[in-house]
């Protein structure tokens, strides 16, 4: 008897191409996002004007879950962008929309995906698969650069794969192949270890703000860093807490599936640079979200937070890491300090300070009798910065500083109210 097989649907890619449709940004040219912040965000060029973006965004989800072709994409969507008058060109000349583009949206953002997808893979699986191979189409069609680079064999975390990930560039066929040990010993022989040299860069001025950038050849202007990477790292994940609506933001983060380590692993990494004084890229790292017990807790008490999003600038990280070294027991530990995302899972108790309105999330030390604690501001307002963002005003949970406490202490019934979990 023959199993009847049936397809499963590409369930990483699919999640990547959501997680952009959350922001959905009409653009006149195509520069205006560049490189990573196709990431984060799903545009159309042309599209300023036009109510477009959610049909073509829908349809793309629903090739991409059904296995769907081309034909079937643009038969579907077509009659909807003629109805919204987003078909042909315009008065002045300009191209809006026409098959050869329906297909490179197409075939861009389904390569896009899908390398987003494959990427979530990798990082999940790369304790027993820890190699990555480029695989080209080795054809007439191969670009030379990329034909180069074809069994090129690195680990997953290699920084190379910062720029050299595929896609490349507009209609790059190539691809990333995950290996084992095993694997890497059993092709040994037809596999490269250190890329080939550089074929140099050439500049391009990106049209939408003027600047100039160098582009390495073999890649296509805006392709040359990692699509899959940049979607799957957990801060990005954790940045959507903000302005989510606080119940899904908490039980978001709630859900065993949440990159509580990943994130940490992020962090640590990102405030120890702070510490150094070395530069970063963003202002304020969001961390996690409070739980549903918790939102349950202070609603019941009369206070309904804009957001469940917890967050910490650069100064508090700064001034409690400093804290930690120049004192003797009186901040928490710097491990905990570092791994904040993961610390902030592990609290024993939730409690609100009547007086000042914040929330103190309080923690074991070992060998230590009395408890840490992080004092959380709620609806902290402030300017922040990130990655392909900018600077934004964000309202959410602010860390704004650490300490130790007496257990004695947090019972004053006068002073705090338990909110979750217990002092016992």
């Amino acid at each position: 008897m023959v199993p009847e097989l049936e397809p499963v649907a590409p369930i990483d890619a699919l999640a990547a191409l959501a997680a952009r449709g959350r922001r959905l940004d009409p653009t006149e040219h195509w520069t205006e996002k560049w490189q990573a912040e196709h990431a984060h965000a799903f545009t159309v060029a042309r599209s300023a004007g036009f109510d477009i973006l959610a049909d073509i965004h829908q349809e793309l989800t629903r090739a991409l879950a059904e296995g769907a072709t081309f034909r079937d994409f643009a038969s579907e969507l077509q009659p909807k962008l003629e109805l919204k008058g987003w078909w042909g060109r315009t008065e002045d000349g300009v191209q809006l929309g026409s098959m050869r583009r329906l297909r490179t949206i197409f075939d861009a953002n389904l390569r896009v995906s899908y390398a987003a997808g494959a990427w979530a893979a990798f990082e999940r699986n790369k304790a027993t698969r820890p190699w990555l191979r480029y695989v080209a189409v080795m054809d007439g069609r191969t670009r030379p650069e990329h034909a180069r680079r074809h069994n090129l064999c690195l680990r997953v975390d290699d920084p190379y794969w910062d720029r050299w990930a595929p896609p490349c560039g507009w209609n790059c066929r190539c691809t990333l192949q995950s290996l084992s040990d095993r694997d890497v010993e059993r092709m040994r022989g037809e596999l490269a270890f250190a890329p080939p040299p550089d074929e140099g860069v050439r500049q391009y001025r990106i049209r939408a703000t003027g600047d100039v950038v160098d582009v390495p050849i073999g890649i296509d202007p805006g392709w040359a860093h990692n699509p899959g990477k940049e979607g799957h790292r957990a801060v990005v994940l954790a940045d959507k807490l903000v302005e989510a609506p606080p119940e899904l933001a908490a039980q978001a983060a709630a859900d065993p599936a949440w990159p509580a380590r990943p994130l940490a692993d992020e962090f640590e990494t990102w405030a120890t640079k702070v510490v150094d004084g070395d530069r970063v890229n963003r202002s304020t790292w969001t961390v996690g979200a409070m739980t549903p017990p918790i939102l349950s807790g202070l609603k019941a008490r009369g206070i309904a937070p804009a957001s469940a999003a917890i967050t910490v600038r650069q100064d508090a990280v700064r001034h409690m890491l400093r804290d930690f070294k120049a004192s003797r027991g009186a901040a928490p530990p710097i491990a905990a300090l570092l791994r904040l995302p993961e610390t902030l899972g592990r609290a024993s108790a939730v409690l609100l300070d009547r007086r000042s309105g914040k929330l103190l999330y309080v923690f074991d030390v070992e060998a230590e009798e009395r408890l840490a604690k992080l004092v959380v501001e709620i609806d902290y307002v402030e300017r922040a910065s990130a990655p392909d963002v900018g600077r934004v005003t964000v309202v959410s949970n602010s860390i704004r500083s650490g300490g130790m406490v007496e257990t004695r202490v947090l019972r004053d019934q006068n002073a705090y109210e338990l909110i979750d979990g217990s002092l016992d």
